[in-house]
């Protein structure tokens, strides 16, 4: 008789790292200025996590995305407001010491056209190949249990695998964090860094003897 079974693992470690992504720009009735000072503040923007990130407290900084657009909304009665022109720059930039996570978070969130999207709690690499021979052993083992219960209630003492499917490499949830929006000040925001949730799924057909 052949069984087939799906060994699960999951293992939940605390972030090492994340990844902030966020934007700047501005809304205005004059597309030169607005322009202007969207281009200045991304300047600032990118000195400072230039500064946030330097000596190995983080990397991959990229301020890759522009989008400009221009609307005009209604008054009360209707009426055709006056247009008005946006520019905004998105990014993101990875912090691996987390030590300057709320000092610089409490700063972005209170720069004038800027705002933090989200934070995305990883693991490091060197973690993650740590982790994911414990996490595929341990779907294996969960198979092999879950396969020896049903083999033994049809009467069978024996197992042996006969084929693996891995459903996918192990799976690394990422655990996201709300938009933060700008404040009046900049207060250090402390964050508990959010646990990542590792998963691996295995499909085994065992033969019974």
């Amino acid at each position: 008789m052949r069984i087939t079974v799906t060994g699960v693992s999951q293992l939940r470690l605390p972030a090492e790292c994340v990844v902030v992504t966020l934007t700047t720009g501005f809304t205005g009735p004059r597309r030169d200025e607005v322009v202007a000072e969207t281009a200045r503040t991304t300047d600032g923007l990118r000195a400072r996590l230039q500064e946030a990130i330097a000596d190995g407290r983080g990397r991959d900084l990229k301020l890759t995305s522009l989008r400009t657009w221009a609307g005009a909304g209604t008054d009360s009665q209707g009426n055709p407001g006056t247009p008005q022109h946006s520019a905004e720059v998105r990014g993101s930039v990875r912090l691996d010491d987390l030590s300057v996570v709320g000092p610089l978070l409490g700063e972005l969130a209170a720069t004038r056209g800027v705002r933090v999207v989200g934070l995305d709690w990883q693991l490091t690499e060197e973690t993650i190949a740590q982790q994911q021979p414990e996490v595929i052993g341990e779907a294996f083992r969960d198979a092999r249990q879950r396969a020896g219960w049903i083999a033994s209630a049809a009467g069978y003492r024996r197992i042996e695998p006969t084929s693996i499917r891995d459903d996918g490499a192990p799976m690394f949830a990422r655990a996201m964090s709300a938009p933060m929006q700008r404040g009046g000040s900049a207060p250090q925001i402390d964050l508990d860094p959010a646990d990542v949730e590792v998963s691996a799924h295995l499909t085994v057909d065992f033969e019974t003897t």
